[in-house]
């Protein structure tokens, strides 16, 4: 989205996973609440890769694998958007620049001198010096995908300012869908594969539809920049996301998808363009639009892996600590902060989570929530101790309830199967082998799977999740 600034500069608002959502307080409720100070930048040095430069005082095999992502990002896009919008799009070997800093305090420093209205975002793009701004933490690799793939249309529309944002009937969801689209990934043995089917926006388009919180199609394709930021920015990059999905997994509008990407390139009105190309009416379009998204929340029968064992690319970073994989599981450290691993899945209503965990020392858990727009993401938090186990309510980041308490023997240095089925209203917990909880739960749905440190250390393997009766609605009659 853009930002106009005086000097004619104008940053642009990065999109961020849900988890990020909550980058000022954690859902522990005890991150330090530090205030960016001013001061010198960090000493940054320069990781050159074939397609970027990366300016980081991030850790050197951090950068190294990010280079590498953002590389095989690029020559997979090179590909993929020609094929979708016209063979004459080349994706120009620009040399963009990415300044990704370790800390979001670091990045606030930088962002309070150049772009002080973008100083509590996820990170912004400089269209004047084609950088990329952010930080490590709390945000995924799907930012970065977004934000290149912007850049990529920047020198296909020759505006690198956004310009074209305040034309009259703009189509922004195209843009931003675009950036979504070619943004989500999913993880292939230790490789990523573009313009898979992102599960986060998924979650959000169903809990908006069930809600009736969804936006209309009318509303969507005239949407101001201004709707991509603040309260209304995540339903609408997912409703932009779910449009371009529709429309490239549909073959009577796929084929247009060129025509109109033509026609709006020479200026032609948006809203008159998108008419033209995939009919006027648009409440007919809207049924067929909703019907797609709906059969888009099916689940699988059997059990869904969400860690495959090589790597983490399509989990999210929240709050810090140290996390790897290592000889098939995942290895974390925390700090002294409460640190999160998040995985965003199709939502489920009743489920079955099961994984192994070795704790090291101090207290691991497991996270439960969902992606619904206007709430909390999290929802239950699961601690895990040598000598405890305690069951939290989440509400917002600093009121969160402790439900129940118990003293059963929760070994260290072994792996322990836990076991977290959700059904019929209660959340029941085992670990290895013993039950030591059975409570009362209160949602509909959850799409936010997860894992944290409080001052420990510890390991997972064998993540996955089940589907159980009932199985999630079906779509609306009406």
């Amino acid at each position: 989205m853009q930002m106009r600034q005086k000097q004619g500069n104008a940053p642009r608002m990065l999109w961020w996973l849900i988890a990020s959502v909550v980058l000022t307080s954690t859902a522990s409720g005890q991150r330090r609440n530090r205030l960016p100070q001013l001061g010198g930048e960090p000493t940054l040095r320069t990781v050159m890769t074939r397609h970027f430069a990366i300016q980081t005082n991030t850790a050197a095999p951090y950068a190294r694998i990010l280079g590498e992502r953002l590389d095989s990002y690029y020559d997979q896009l090179a590909r993929l958007l020609p094929e979708l919008l016209s063979e004459d799009v080349r994706v120009t070997r620009i040399k963009a620049n990415v300044r990704l800093y370790e800390r979001q305090e670091e990045y606030q420093r930088h962002a309070r001198r150049n772009a002080p209205q973008l100083i509590n975002n996820g990170g912004y793009y400089d269209g004047a010096t084609r950088t990329i701004v952010t930080y490590r933490y709390n945000n995924s690799l799907q930012l970065y995908f977004h934000e290149i793939l912007h850049a990529v249309m920047g020198e296909v529309f020759n505006d690198h300012y956004f310009f074209r944002y305040s034309k009259p009937n703009w189509p922004i969801w195209f843009d931003e869908g675009l950036a979504e689209y070619f943004g989500s990934f999913e993880t292939v043995g230790n490789n990523i594969r573009i313009a898979a089917r992102n599960r986060t926006k998924i979650a959000y388009l169903l809990n908006a539809l069930a809600s009736g919180n969804f936006i209309g199609l009318k509303q969507l394709l005239t949407a101001p920049s201004e709707k991509y930021s603040g309260i209304t920015m995540n339903l609408y990059y997912a409703e932009a996301w779910g449009l371009i999905d529709f429309l490239t997994r549909t073959p009577p509008y796929r084929e247009q998808l060129g025509r109109f990407y033509a026609a709006i390139k020479a200026d032609a009105d948006g809203l008159a363009s998108f008419k033209r190309f995939f009919g006027d009416d648009l409440d007919s379009l809207e049924r067929r639009w909703k019907a797609h998204l709906w059969s888009l929340g099916t689940l699988a029968d059997g059990w869904n892996a969400l860690f495959n064992g090589a790597a983490i690319d399509d989990w999210t970073v929240h709050e810090g600590g140290r996390w790897a994989v290592v000889n098939g599981h995942i290895a974390g450290s925390g700090d002294e902060n409460y640190n999160y691993l998040i995985k965003s899945e199709l939502p489920y209503t009743a489920f079955t989570l099961s994984l192994n965990v070795l704790i090291e020392q101090g207290t691991t858990g497991i996270i439960l929530g969902n992606n619904y727009h206007g709430e909390y993401p999290y929802y239950y938090l699961i601690d895990l101790s040598r000598d405890q186990v305690t069951l939290r309510r989440s509400y917002s980041a600093t009121r969160i309830n402790t439900l129940k308490e118990t003293q059963p023997d929760v070994p260290e240095n072994q792996w322990l199967p836990v076991t977290v089925e959700v059904t019929a209203g209660r959340l029941r917990v085992w670990v290895n082998g013993q039950p030591v909880l059975d409570e009362q739960e209160n949602r509909d749905r959850y799409s936010l799977f997860g894992v944290y440190l409080y001052q420990g250390k510890a390991r997972f393997k064998d993540i996955k999740l089940r589907k159980e009766s009932p199985v999630p609605p079906a779509a609306p009659t009406q």
